[in-house]
């Protein structure tokens, strides 16, 4: 089985088997939340400063970014094109605003706001924004590693 077919697996048994409204949480999967949430703010600070040897300790082989802008396909980018793009990408502050961390065995998925004044490229396009983040987590033999990561600006009040 490939690397997406298992962590379509995965997902599909940790739901099957996620915790129903009431049910108690087990102390392992609160270690494995506060795992996930400590490796997705190294993460984080890791990408601020464009700390391309790091990415090794949180990058996934497959790992992707998705980009979903209004009126526009899905855009992808790679792995090896998010790290070209990584020391363009230029982040005078950030914030996480709120984090949800959800563990489904191997499996982990986190839901954050995570707002940024920050410009990319050779001609420093604004990037500051709000965002509605999705990172998908793996865990492998050597650690949890992101495999996935889905970006969407959040809908503005009425």
């Amino acid at each position: 089985m490939n690397f997406r077919g298992s962590l379509l697996a995965a997902l599909l048994v940790g739901c099957a088997s996620a915790q129903q409204p009431g049910s108690s949480v087990s102390p392992a999967s609160d270690t494995a939340a506060d795992q996930v949430r400590q490796m997705e703010r190294d993460w984080n600070d890791a990408i601020d400063r464009r700390d391309a040897a790091a990415m090794e300790r949180f990058l996934a082989p497959t790992y992707f970014l998705g980009v979903g802008v209004q009126g526009q396909p899905l855009h992808v980018v790679p792995r090896e094109a998010w790290l070209r793009n990584l020391a363009e990408y230029d982040i005078q502050s950030y914030s996480i605003d709120d984090m949800k961390v959800n563990v489904y065995g191997n499996v982990a998925i986190v839901t954050m706001l995570f707002t940024q004044k920050a410009v990319v490229g050779p001609n420093r396009q604004d990037r500051s924004a709000q965002f509605f983040i999705t990172d998908v987590w793996v865990r492998h033999p050597d650690g949890w590693r992101v495999a996935e990561r889905h970006s969407s600006r959040p809908e503005q009040p009425r």
